[in-house]
């Protein structure tokens, strides 16, 4: 069975607005849910609200990130499952969804921790009240990252067993994916005094946007260490670098084995919709401009009026007021 079939808890739009049955839709109405994932769901029914939220920001975002490259981090609509025709080779892609997706729902845990409301978990207060040499005092709600980690490992690793090649990639990737969220950890303070003269400073830790997280991973998704399969001297499958000179991965690391389809042909068994008629920027020379994003097919180049601010001025004090301007801009599509 697919280990991407919990995702689909990020495409359920239609749930009840009282937090106890959301819960209950999430937790029972879900068939995809193995059986750990479902006792997961009985100890910590109201955290399943965030790990859903944390799969469609995972996917969203994953969207924003690929928008302009030949693989766009679309769903195909043919296979079912989220993202399960990718899922199926052990590619950069793939090693790149397990990572944001895990980082997704650590995110999501931590953030709703940090308001309080829940049972399972609260703010993290270990550090409240301790005075720093610097002249600042740990106080007030930081982000409690560690519980989020634990959950999102508990629940996204329960569906990857074993340890074979690809289990262990996914798992390493998954590491990756919650690693990000405590190295991007930053400390945010706040004045205290008359006047904002700060001549007292409470500080806490708290958590990067999901945007942030998301554009840590890309790098590391672009940095990724290509690994091989080899056999041990027990006979048994290992992943090695496949250049030794290179450096090992570390646990911030992403890393695959199986080199990506170009995604320039519309191939469903792929995960690949293919580049026909997508925009692609005339001026650029890079994976978004139309030579590389179009797989060297050619363009098609269609005019289309916009709307856009014109004859802007300034009006004092403080007021920017533009006119409308329509004009005829050229839109440039794959063939």
């Amino acid at each position: 069975e697919s280990e991407s079939v919990w995702w689909t808890l990020g495409t359920h739009t239609s749930l009840s607005p009282d937090p106890a049955k959301k819960a209950a839709l999430l937790c029972f109405s879900t068939p995809q849910l193995n059986s750990k994932q479902r006792e997961m769901c009985r100890k910590h029914p109201t955290l399943m609200t965030s790990v859903a939220k944390g799969a469609k920001d995972a996917v969203e975002e994953c969207q924003i990130q690929f928008e302009r490259r030949r693989w766009n981090c679309s769903a195909v609509p043919e296979s079912g499952t989220l993202f399960d025709p990718i899922l199926k080779r052990a590619s950069r892609e793939a090693a790149y969804l397990h990572a944001i997706t895990a980082a997704g729902v650590s995110h999501a845990v931590t953030a709703s921790c940090g308001e309080g409301n829940l049972q399972s978990c609260d703010c993290d207060r270990s550090l409240s009240g301790t005075a720093t040499q610097k002249g600042w005092t740990w106080s007030g709600c930081s982000s409690n990252v560690k519980f989020g980690t634990w959950f999102s490992e508990q629940f996204t690793d329960a569906s990857t067993k074993g340890n074979s090649p690809r289990a262990v990639m996914n798992r390493h990737n998954s590491r990756a994916g919650r690693k990000a969220l405590s190295r991007l950890l930053w400390r945010k303070c706040k004045c205290h005094g008359l006047s904002g003269s700060c001549t007292m400073k409470t500080c806490w830790m708290q958590q990067p946007t999901f945007h942030q997280v998301g554009d840590h991973l890309k790098k590391k998704y672009e940095s990724a260490s290509e690994m091989v399969v080899k056999l041990n001297r027990r006979g048994k499958e290992r992943l090695r670098l496949r250049h030794n000179h290179l450096k090992r991965p570390s646990e911030s690391d992403l890393m695959y084995y199986e080199p990506s389809p170009n995604y320039c042909d519309r191939d469903p068994s792929e995960g690949s919709l293919g580049t026909s008629g997508r925009e692609c920027n005339i001026s650029s020379s890079g994976i978004d401009g139309c030579e590389l994003l179009c797989c060297g097919r050619g363009h098609n180049i269609q005019q289309v009026k916009v709307t856009r601010n014109c004859n802007c001025i300034f009006i004092w004090c403080c007021q920017v007021k533009c006119q409308k301007c329509k004009e005829i801009v050229n839109k440039y599509t794959c063939k």
